[in-house]
């Protein structure tokens, strides 16, 4: 390490530590480009350099990408379920077939053809997990939020697309700086097998025939596993750059088995975002990219060695949370600002508009006569003749009505009538809302008020005959109530006391002009509407 000063990993927002079997090399990312690359040996001075590095590394995720030859791959197949159920049918394979680790993963790759349709899956593990063990204590020792535990090879299949190989049988071939040789072999597209060969200093043997003299090996080992689809050539990228790119020219020649696709590491870095690869014949910066820009889904790591990642993700939710609240308070708080103070404006335009036109009234009302009384008051006494003007009776209904029945009884004279107009008779009511009229019957409601007129008058020519009066009495009492609007009559004093309980004086010797029939009768009429005047 060239230094380990605090400020250099302060830009850092992205880490991927590649750990192979003898060394690990630490990748920084700022803004999707390499920042600082550190390398740190797996003995016991390169260990204690990774764990200064990480005492004084701000924090932030790590993803540990692994290069390792102690990983195996086993092609199977598991019945068609999901949920608890496959989990539990995976479980049962890695202890069968990987005892002694908890690194392993699985990889659906279709399903069968036959009538049960079984997933087809690549079962994968790192099969000595000591090889991780002594990187994974540091970084839970120092709580590095570790997003998770990846495989080289698996990471492979998204570079297929990269380079454009599509074909039914790809080998892809990497030199890595921390690990050697990779060749991983993909059937239509999903990894079926990977090998990790170690590769001689360069400079040291014949790079190009060493590294087709391994790609023989494997494709012999491939021809007798029948992986290699027998109706399409075996097509062979091999990433690298400048001088082994011009040795590889001259031992790479096309068959009808064998095609070859030379790919420089520039080139396919320039694809994934990469500026620059430091003009390295290594393709470690373009796998650590790869990881980098977009983390997939967790392949190896457990449960206890990602929890710092979860309260990671955690953390940066809330703060994400906080900080759209607190955006959303400041707009809301801005918005509200902004109407308190059109509102304040609006009241300050709304006094002073008041101010003027009381200060116009003021001067119209200094140049009007004297009165006695305030105009308030004066409307008020206005307000109050309106109403009683919109309730102003007249007697000539009940006038009528009097002549008219006096023209049929010659006999009856009238000495007075008192009149007066009310709008109920009475302050109580029956069941039905109806007024309780003189003779306890209900009044009807439909008239605007009544005029109540009491009769007093006496018969004229009277000789004594009081049972002839008082016939004569009743005689215009029936007659005044058959007519129409007449709500009652009431005779409230005959010419003689008919009472039960009422004493009887008087003289046998009749004196025509000392006799007097009188009487008196209350009359009420109901005023409609249309007979109020205005």
């Amino acid at each position: 390490m060239t230094s380990l000063l605090k400020s250099t990993f302060s830009s850092a927002d992205t880490r991927v530590l590649m750990i192979a079997a003898e060394r690990a090399i630490l990748y920084l990312f700022d803004s999707g480009e390499i920042t600082q690359a550190y390398i740190f040996g797996s003995d016991d001075a390169g260990l204690a350099s990774f764990e200064r590095c990480m005492t004084e590394l701000e924090p932030g995720p790590l993803c540990i990408l692994v290069d390792v030859v102690e990983e195996e791959y086993r092609a199977d197949t598991i019945p068609h379920v999901s949920g608890a159920d496959r989990k539990a049918v995976l479980q049962r394979k890695y202890a069968r077939l990987f005892r002694g680790t908890r690194y392993h993963h699985a990889l659906r790759q279709g399903r069968e053809s036959g009538d049960r349709r079984d997933d087809r899956v690549l079962l994968t593990a790192i099969t000595r997990p000591e090889v991780l063990t002594p990187w994974l204590d540091i970084l839970s020792a120092h709580k590095v939020p570790l997003a998770g535990i990846y495989s080289l090879p698996i990471l492979s299949e998204r570079i297929l697309k990269k380079i454009g190989a599509t074909g039914p049988n790809v080998l892809l071939i990497s030199l890595q700086k921390a690990s050697g040789l990779r060749q991983t072999f993909f059937r239509d597209g999903h990894l079926k097998i990977s090998r990790l060969a170690h590769m001689p200093r360069l400079g040291s043997v014949p790079f190009a025939a060493h590294l087709m003299g391994e790609v023989e090996k494997l494709r012999r080992y491939l021809n007798s596993l029948a992986l290699i689809s027998r109706d399409s050539p075996l097509s062979i990228y091999i990433l690298s750059y400048g001088q082994l790119l011009s040795e590889l020219e001259q031992h790479c020649r096309d068959t009808d088995q064998e095609k070859f696709h030379l790919l420089d590491v520039d080139d396919v870095g320039s694809r994934l975002g990469l500026k620059q690869t430091g003009e390295s014949h290594y393709s470690d910066l373009i796998f650590a990219k790869v990881l980098a820009s977009k983390i997939p889904r967790n392949h190896y790591a457990q449960p206890e060695e990602t929890q710092f990642y979860s309260m990671h993700r955690t953390r940066i939710g809330l703060a994400v949370a906080s900080l759209m609240l607190l955006l959303a308070s400041a707009g809301w708080s801005g918005f509200s600002f902004i109407e308190g103070v059109l509102l304040k404006q609006q009241s300050l335009d709304a006094a002073q508009k008041a101010e003027f036109y009381q200060q116009r009234f003021e001067m119209a009302r200094s140049k009007l006569p004297a009165t006695p009384v305030e105009p308030r008051e004066i409307k008020t006494a206005v307000d109050a003749i309106q109403a009683l003007r919109s309730y102003k009776s007249s007697p000539e209904p009940m006038l009528q009505l009097l002549g008219d029945a006096l023209d049929h009884n010659q006999a009856v004279q009238l000495d007075a009538v008192s009149w007066s107009t009310e709008v109920t008779l009475d302050d109580e009511a029956d069941d039905s809302g109806a007024g309780i009229g003189l003779d306890g019957l209900p009044i009807a409601s439909n008239y605007a008020y009544f005029q109540i007129a009491e009769l007093n008058g006496h018969l004229a020519r009277f000789s004594g005959d009081y049972r002839g009066a008082i016939d004569i009495i009743d005689r215009l009492a029936g007659e005044l109530e058959k007519r129409p609007n007449v709500e009652s009559v009431e005779v409230l004093q005959y010419p003689l006391d008919v009472r039960s309980d009422a004493s009887v004086s008087g003289s046998t010797t009749i004196n025509e002009d000392r006799a007097v029939a009188a009487f008196r009768l209350k009359l009420v009429l109901g005023v409609s509407d249309g007979s109020q005047e205005s």
